[in-house]
């Protein structure tokens, strides 16, 4: 996922392939990783592309158990892709909107963890 745009997040996040199920309204289930994940929200590359402003439910496997919360599209972008011309993804962006205090939890706890693990990476 390539953005050069400004960075204006909230919380910490984190760059980390976390297997992710969405469920679109009315769609069949998609699977794909996370590319970053944050308190607020992820975002995954996807190969088609969801309407902005839609709302699906995600399970997101960052644990022993799958966080489940509900999501918003907030953003897409389409890219070909480098090595199949003719063929697209679409970056999206997706923020929590419905999720339980226990799921924020164990998202906070599992970017603390590796942000922790990478600041040590870099120092060593």
């Amino acid at each position: 996922m390539k953005w050069d745009g400004i960075n204006r997040r909230r919380f910490i996040r984190v760059n980390f392939p976390f297997t992710l199920h969405i469920y679109p309204h009315e769609h069949p289930p998609i699977s794909a990783y996370t590319e970053d994940v944050s308190e607020g929200g992820l975002a995954t590359t996807l190969e088609e592309k969801l309407p902005v402003a839609s709302e699906v439910v995600l399970e997101i496997h960052a644990g022993e158990e799958p966080v489940t919360c509900k999501g918003k599209i907030v953003w897409v972008r389409e890219r070909e892709s480098e090595y199949l011309p003719g063929k697209f993804f679409y970056d999206t962006g997706i923020a929590f909107v419905k999720i339980s205090e226990q799921a924020i939890n164990i998202i906070r706890n599992c970017v603390e963890e590796l942000e922790r693990k990478k600041k040590e990476e870099e120092n060593s």
